[in-house]
């Protein structure tokens, strides 16, 4: 391949990869979009499913209660059927109660299967949505890294969203921490204390919340084992700092704490990409001095050569004249 022909490819490359860039940030934008529509749709669901659970369980309990009341009353009224004055309005209200009964359960179930067909759909599209945007921000993050943090709401969503699963959130967590493992070792001690705090945080949120009763129990209960036993190792190996997060008897707003961990997070890694860049920059203009006083002239050692050659001029044998 010819020079001229080897720079024509290059061009090509350089405005394939750049049109290419151009498409994917706007399939992640379409992709983000979509993900915050569904997520929002879900999140309406499962409140809608929080709230009409409980009703719908105490008016089915109920239910039941109120049958077997009657039950018992429609027993004692065969006791004492003799006495009645009427049996016509006896077995009106027998039957008026038994359809109320029934009437009861029945709108209570049907509206548990309204609510839950609603939130299997709006969980379904999520996944998909979520799925397709991780996919797409992964290859925005191959091509074009300096775009994601335009994304960074969209991020912090993904954990969110990740509750409208049952179990999803402490799965997403013990996958974070499986992937860090290794990197953490790594990090300066400024962000190993953020991240740490970060996901202790999250566990902590997912044990004070509803979504920890979610799913398979016995599944969850060694899930959360494992992680927090994960933790204190993180945590005893490097020591990055003492965090309250730790003690059982420690309790706050478990959403603020972790919203405020992953802000120092945000701090500690900035502080850690200026380090870098300050060093770097350090080291470029080092290299650049000492490159600079190899090129440049030198003054001692030019005068010394040219006194030696002005010596052997005057005296080719090297030697002073000596007095006879």
């Amino acid at each position: 391949m010819t020079p001229s022909l080897a720079q024509l490819a290059e061009l090509v490359r350089q405005a394939e990869a750049k049109t290419r860039a151009k498409k994917v940030e706007a399939e992640t934008q379409h992709a983000a979009e979509l993900f915050r529509t569904a997520e929002k749709r879900s999140r309406h669901a499962l409140e809608r499913m929080r709230t009409a659970r409980p009703a719908c369980t105490r008016a089915i309990e109920q239910a039941d209660a109120d049958e077997q009341l009657l039950k018992d009353l429609v027993r004692k009224l065969a006791q004492f059927k003799s006495s009645l004055t009427s049996d016509a309005d006896a077995e009106q209200l027998i039957a008026t109660s038994q359809g109320e009964i029934d009437r009861t359960r029945k709108d209570a179930r049907a509206e548990l299967d309204v609510v839950g067909r609603e939130l299997d759909e709006a969980r379904r599209e999520l996944r998909v949505a979520v799925d397709a945007y991780r996919q797409h921000r992964r290859e925005l993050e191959r091509l074009q890294p300096e775009l994601l943090e335009q994304f960074a709401d969209a991020d912090r969503l993904l954990w969110d969203a990740e509750s409208h699963f049952p179990g999803g959130q402490l799965q997403l967590l013990a996958h974070e921490i499986e992937a860090g493992l290794h990197a953490f070792a790594h990090l300066v001690k400024l962000e190993q204390y953020a991240r740490l705090k970060v996901w202790i945080g999250r566990f902590r949120y997912h044990q004070a919340g509803p979504d920890r009763d979610c799913g398979n129990v016995e599944e969850m209960q060694a899930l959360a084992h494992k992680v927090f036993h994960q933790l204190k190792w993180l945590s005893r190996q490097y020591e990055p700092g003492y965090i309250e997060a730790f003690r059982q008897d420690f309790s706050t707003d478990w959403g603020a704490y972790v919203a405020e961990a992953q802000e120092q997070l945000v701090q500690a890694v900035e502080a850690q990409r200026r380090a870098r860049a300050e060093a770097a920059e350090q080291s470029n203009h080092a290299r650049d001095r000492i490159a600079a006083e190899s090129d440049g002239p030198r003054p001692d050692a030019d005068r010394s050569e040219s006194e030696r050659d002005h010596f052997d001029a005057g005296d080719p044998g090297g030697r002073s004249d000596e007095i006879g």
